[in-house]
């Protein structure tokens, strides 16, 4: 099946150890499901980048190792909408982790979707 070639790319690419994998697919699988309950639509090429994105971030989630600090004006880049699709999607991974939301890796997700609506996709 297509969804699960892609879904292996994406675990290749993101050097997912064996170990890790089937979890990472487990919270993955339930991301995609929030983001299809989500107002906004992706090309296929959004939905590959953020697929990528959302299995390298539970990767640095599961590693405790996440990205360096956003400044804070560039938050204000997003919109409120993209921001809240953002938490909506991204939030639940870090709880499965014990750990706060990181405010700067939801940004890097928000900016996906902000690219979505602003490709005019957004389903009313």
């Amino acid at each position: 099946e297509k969804k699960v070639k892609y879904l292996n790319k994406v675990l290749e690419t993101n050097e997912i150890e064996e170990g890790a994998r089937e979890q990472v697919e487990k919270e993955y699988l339930e991301a995609k499901e929030r983001m299809k309950k989500l107002p906004v639509s992706f090309s296929e090429d959004a939905e590959m980048m953020l697929s990528n994105h959302l299995v390298a971030l539970l990767k640095r989630i599961s590693e405790k190792k996440l990205i360096d600090p956003i400044e804070e004006e560039m938050m204000g880049e997003v919109s409120e909408d993209a921001w809240n699709y953002a938490q909506e999607l991204a939030c639940p991974m870090f709880k499965s982790h014990g750990m706060a939301p990181d405010r700067s890796e939801i940004f890097l997700v928000a900016t996906h979707m902000e690219m979505a609506i602003a490709a005019a996709t957004v389903v009313s």
